[in-house]
């Protein structure tokens, strides 16, 4: 079993990532980063060398290669490695984009035992290295050798694994985005509605951040099919018109209310007893808007 590791790329995820892995048991041989100064920061939080600069010549000795650089990025990567002849046979390359296939490997794909995805799915805010917790989900794609090796992390990192198909990434990446960084932007847009209403900015945010927690715990207990409550679920037609008609001095928030409406229509329609009628007639009110 190969133990040694190396990172590309020390942002949150791979920073985060190389922590979780050298705390679980694997030999983290280095961290590398165009910058020298960030590769010397998540070294020393990593407890690891850093590299910074051109990729080193250790590169070639790990037994698993993890690339966490930006999507955009992660091409040119491995156009460099390719170059300069940065791979030995028996690694298994690996990169953690939600988004990008195994492909991206492709120019050292025959070079190398195997190449892998595996993309967790948690938040990892920028500029901090987050504990990676139990049960966390990783959406994972490549070959056989390659899907072996990152089940075995993501066992290492007592996670779950979920294979999804190369077509489906966005697909999967775009869902990944609305549950996460746009519930963000909701609760930035809902912040932005409570300032024009005068209330202080001291008491909204524990507010908000109760309410949101309140919403996930009940999705976790109930489904989250049956867990929408709300005007829209109770079929308070008038409170929607007012709502709508509030919003009017705060166009970017109302698009989004009217947008999240459609979508809560469709989500209460299809519960048992609820009026179609109405439904009906709250879809007619946001097409209007």
């Amino acid at each position: 079993m190969g133990r040694k590791v190396f990172v590309i790329g020390t942002g949150a995820v791979g920073t985060s990532l190389a922590f979780a892995l050298r705390k679980a048991g694997r030999d983290i041989v280095g961290i590398h980063d165009i910058d020298s100064r960030q590769a010397r920061t998540a070294a020393e939080t990593v407890g690891t060398r850093g590299f910074g600069g051109a990729l080193p010549d250790i590169l070639k000795e790990a037994d698993t290669v993890v690339v966490t650089t930006p999507d955009t990025v992660i091409e040119k990567v491995v156009a460099l490695v390719q170059a300069e002849e940065l791979y030995s046979s028996h690694q298994i390359w690996i990169h953690c984009s939600g988004h990008l296939t195994a492909d991206v490997f492709k120019p050292i794909a025959d070079k190398v035992k195997g190449v892998a995805t595996m993309h967790p799915a948690y938040v990892f805010p920028p500029h901090q290295c987050t504990e990676i917790p139990e049960g966390v989900g990783f959406a994972i794609g490549g070959d056989e050798e390659g899907l072996k090796k990152v089940r075995e992390h993501v066992a290492l990192l007592k996670g779950s694994a979920m294979v999804v198909p190369s077509d489906k990434r966005p697909l999967y990446h775009a869902a990944m985005v609305m549950a996460s960084n746009y519930i963000v932007t909701q609760l930035s847009c809902a912040r932005s509605i409570l300032v024009s209403a005068g209330i202080a900015e001291a008491e909204m945010e524990g507010l908000l951040l109760q309410l949101t927690q309140s919403a996930v715990d009940k999705a976790r207990t109930l489904g989250i099919s049956h867990s929408l409550s709300g005007p829209v679920r109770r079929g308070d037609v008038g409170v929607v018109v007012d709502h709508l008609e509030a919003l009017k001095t705060l166009p970017l928030a109302r698009q989004l209310y009217i947008s999240a409406g459609k979508a809560a229509v469709e989500l209460a329609s299809g519960e048992p007893g609820y009026c179609q009628d109405t439904a009906q007639t709250l879809r007619e009110i946001f097409d209007k808007a």
